[in-house]
């Protein structure tokens, strides 16, 4: 299967890879497009007949086997060529075989994590000592196994020429693509893709496909604004799968990216996926989504936190610039999901629906973020895992688990300032609980550029936590957890368990919360405080109803005072000055 899935990969490199506030970009739910059929169609750039053999060179095409690529038959016309029986000949994809064992410096450094305590052991218990482990590992190379055969049937080129010095085309498409595996190899999965498009790709996305093309190592991929195209899309992918590890079926009607240009790209979709396999042990795994798109993804954003991995040893800087500016943009305007079905293990998930939508300033930069209200189901399976799996529900009394949630934030890039609109963020559980925050607090600015810096593997976690404590400033927070059964639920679950009496289950927590005041004495929070949280907390589990607790301080307060009154009795912070209130009603 790996090298199937490898192929397919390949095919895709080779073609490009009451606020005041408007929705940006005229942004809403409707303006997202699953099916890449559903789209506008793009003007092509005109091309240069003058120059389109020369172009054709620089992809390697001007004859069978100059490149990669060979075809039995072609016919060039201006700045349009069409080539014919296409074979891809790419033998750096077959990887290196299996691995030669790892040598001894690093099994000693692996052996070194698994014995912890240093007894010479592994800590799992399993009595694995280094010289097992060695013998174990101790696992000749293999040779490279050979890469799948890829062909298609057509591949036409349009807009041809050779502009400012750099060959580039308008269209590339391939058609009638077909997968199928090297004789003798393990996976014998095959696969059909319709079509693979790029159009109107920028000089340096068209180089990168020539390289790809071409033989030697590929050139790296195109980074920051260098890599712009119209549209990418590919449709019709029917692959099957079959190898040692299981068989199954991966089937999408089309993906595309469109519009990639300054590091932005206006729409992506996808429509009808489909992924079904069956593993050799029995297990299986299935998936399917009707559709999914993004509108306005910023795609600057996402670089720029994959140029700041630690692991990459990247630089956080440009991340960190793009966070302040803009600290509560999600990178994307509009999102939506339609009909995502899962069934993984024991459990099957159904999402209908997911919407959500961004508003900005005339500056560009985000103000509010509306997550529209959905709903997940959770349910068992009928195999042996969903039967442990509904065993663990009716312990709780639930046949499934049906959740229902909803978000609406605002942001003042100006104040610094997050509003969590109350009861538009919430969870809710169907016979079990309604979980509702509301808050207000300004800080997101440093906090963001603070997790940022810590990608970098030189940072002080401390001083990012220190940070994170001096920024933060609190305005306001409320929680309210309404209760619909879930306080019962679980005390009879614990006292069934526990083969004790419901109602000495709640005895015993109630005794738990009175001893609460005399245990935080200590810890520098106000007793007033302490008190009526506990008052709450045991009302809530004798007679549930809704608790809330909230702090709705006269000033707004940094987190930091809350750890220097843990260490300061004299720096306390009180109900008054916190404004705090606990009830159950």
């Amino acid at each position: 299967m790996k090298y199937l899935l490898t192929g397919m990969i390949a095919l895709t490199l080779l073609t490009g890879c009451g606020q005041k506030d408007k929705a940006a970009g005229g942004g809403t739910p409707a303006s997202v497009v699953f099916d890449a059929d559903e789209l506008p169609k793009v003007s092509l750039r005109k091309g240069d007949p003058a120059t389109a053999g020369e172009a054709l060179a620089a992809l390697y095409l001007s004859e069978s086997g100059a490149g990669r690529l060979s075809f039995t038959g072609s016919n060039v016309d201006g700045d349009k060529a069409v080539f014919n029986d296409v074979t891809l000949s790419a033998p750096e994809l077959a990887g290196d075989g299996a691995p030669a064992s790892p040598s001894d410096e690093e099994l000693t450094q692996i052996f070194s994590f698994m014995d912890a305590d240093g007894d010479g052991t592994a800590d799992d218990g399993s009595g694995t000592t280094l010289d097992t482990l060695r013998a174990e590992m101790q696992t000749p190379a293999t040779a490279a196994s050979e890469p799948p055969l890829i062909k298609a049937a057509k591949l036409e080129f349009d807009g041809l020429g050779v502009f400012d010095g750099k060959a580039n085309f308008a269209l590339m498409k391939l058609s009638d693509v077909t997968v199928t595996p090297a004789a003798g190899s393990e996976d014998q999965g095959t696969g059909k893709i319709a079509t693979i498009e790029l159009v109107n790709p920028s000089p340096e996305t068209a180089a990168w496909v020539a390289s790809l093309l071409g033989k030697g190592e590929p050139a790296p991929f195109p980074e920051g604004t260098a890599l712009a195209f119209d549209r990418w899309s590919i449709g019709g992918v029917n692959f099957s799968m079959s190898d040692a590890s299981g068989k199954g079926t991966f089937t999408v009607d089309s993906m595309y990216v469109s519009d990639l240009k300054e590091e932005a790209a206006g729409l992506m979709g996808i429509s009808n996926l489909k992924f079904d396999f069956l593993e050799a042990a029995g297990s299986d795994v299935k998936v399917s989504l009707e559709g999914f798109g993004v509108k306005g993804i910023d795609y600057g954003l996402l670089s720029k936190a994959v140029a700041s991995g630690a692991n990459a040893g990247g630089d956080p800087t440009s991340l960190i610039s793009a966070i302040e500016a803009d600290p509560a943009n999600p990178g994307y305007d509009v999102i939506s999901l339609k009909a995502l079905k899962a069934d993984v293990a024991g459990a099957s998930v159904d999402m209908p629906s997911l919407g959500s939508t961004v508003s900005r300033d005339k500056q560009g930069r985000a103000t509010k973020v509306v997550t529209n209200p959905f709903s997940i189901t959770v349910a068992a399976r009928d195999n042996p895992d969903g039967e442990q799996f509904a065993a663990a529900l009716a312990t709780m009394g639930f046949e499934k688990l049906a959740f229902s949630a909803q978000g609406e934030s605002l942001y003042d890039p100006d104040a610094d300032l997050v509003t969590l609109v109350k009861g538009k963020n919430y969870w809710r559980l169907d016979e079990g609980f309604k979980l509702d925050l509301s808050a207000k607090y300004a800080g997101t600015k440093a906090i963001a550029a603070a997790q940022a810096q810590s990608l970098d593997e030189t940072a002080d976690p401390g001083a990012m936590l220190n940070t994170v404590m001096d920024s933060l400033v609190v305005h306001q927070v409320e929680l309210s957890l309404d209760d619909d059964g879930i306080v019962n639920r679980a005390i009879n679950a614990y006292a069934a368990q526990s083969g004790e009496d419901p109602a000495a289950v709640r005895s015993q927590l109630s005794g738990v919360f009175a001893m609460a005041p005399m245990v935080a004495s200590g810890t520098g929070i106000d007793p007033a405080v302490v008190t009526e949280l506990a008052q709450a907390l045991s009302s809530f589990v004798n007679d549930p109803k809704t608790l809330t607790i909230s702090l709705a301080p006269k000033t707004p307060v940094k987190a930091q005072a809350f750890a220097d009154a843990a260490s300061d009795p004299e720096k306390k912070l009180t109900k008054e000055s916190l404004g705090f209130s606990a009830g159950n009603k």
